[in-house]
């Protein structure tokens, strides 16, 4: 039974490794669903969440990091990653490092 525990967890490394490996290797520019550019990932944290720079064209942030938590990217079929939420509802996404913030538009 403890092998089949240790094999188990080394599935899951391996699948983890693999999907961070393939996440610095796509291109790191995340949309939306109509097709804008909404950030760039700095970089990606071990448990999927990427650490990202909005855009400041588009949503009027750019100045800090915030975290976009891995369930709501996905690969994009052209490239880069895409991402369901809106642009108000990234303006609230959490910075990194933590502190007070007030979203533009409020």
């Amino acid at each position: 039974m403890n092998r089949n525990a240790l094999k188990a967890g080394a599935v899951a490394l391996v699948l983890a490794a693999l999907s961070a490996a393939q996440a610095q290797e796509r291109n790191p520019i995340v949309y939306n669903q109509r097709g804008d550019e909404v950030g760039v990932i700095q970089f990606m944290k071990p448990n999927g969440d990427a650490i990202m720079l909005p855009t400041p064209k588009i949503l009027g942030l750019g100045y800090y990091n915030v975290v976009m938590p891995a369930t709501l990217l996905r690969p994009r079929a052209r490239g880069g990653w895409e991402t369901s939420m809106s642009n108000e509802a990234i303006a609230f996404l959490p910075p990194i490092p933590p502190r007070f913030f007030m979203p533009s538009g409020i």
